[in-house]
């Protein structure tokens, strides 16, 4: 799809639209230039560079895609057939959308309106992917683990009671720490 003959579903600035470290960077290669110092011009135009290329400016909803706008030529589109999952992850410095792709890697989206945008990104994905499509908000988690080629979770009902470590009872299996029934980090344990 060319994302320049079609006009986009909806679009929203990135969170910031004041980018520090590109001003701190052109700062600091004045400063060289003033001081006649090539090894502060080179380091301040390089990071600032970076900060053009690398810092998104806008994020473009298409019916198959995601666009993100970096610096001016820098242009990211992201196909929805590589997002193999959309999450909200609350952080106490702010709401962020986090597409989780199909290879592993994810992405942060810092919209100025998350809620509005989660709802458009929602509906372009479930157009396209089908009504399966969706997730929840959960405060400080990621959510939405009901999505097509998202890893299965182990949930635990309310009715069944969590297993401390040193009762009776084995203790959970925990995916990262690799625990399984009968492991315990402390080695064996003696009652008192």
């Amino acid at each position: 799809m060319d994302q320049r003959q079609q006009a986009p579903i909806y679009w929203d600035n990135h969170r910031s639209s004041f980018n520090l470290t590109l001003i701190f960077a052109l700062i600091v290669a004045v400063i060289g230039v003033t001081q006649f110092n090539p090894a502060l011009i080179i380091i301040g135009l390089g990071v600032a560079a970076y900060s053009w290329f690398t810092n998104p400016k806008q994020y473009l909803i298409y019916p198959d895609a995601v666009v993100i706008v970096y610096g001016r030529p820098r242009v990211k589109p992201i196909p929805f057939a590589e997002i193999a999952h959309l999450e909200t992850v609350a952080l106490p410095t702010g709401e962020r959308l986090r597409l989780r792709m199909v290879n592993g890697s994810r992405v942060m989206l810092m919209a100025k309106d998350p809620d509005t945008f989660r709802a458009r990104l929602d509906e372009a994905l479930s157009g396209y992917h089908g009504e399966e499509w969706g997730g929840a908000h959960v405060e400080g988690t990621i959510a939405g683990e009901s999505q097509p080629g998202a890893p299965e979770n182990s949930v635990q009902s309310s009715a069944e009671e969590p297993t401390a470590f040193g009762s009776d009872g084995p203790p959970p299996f925990d995916s990262e720490s690799g625990l399984s029934s009968g492991d315990d980090p402390r080695g064996p344990t003696t009652p008192y």
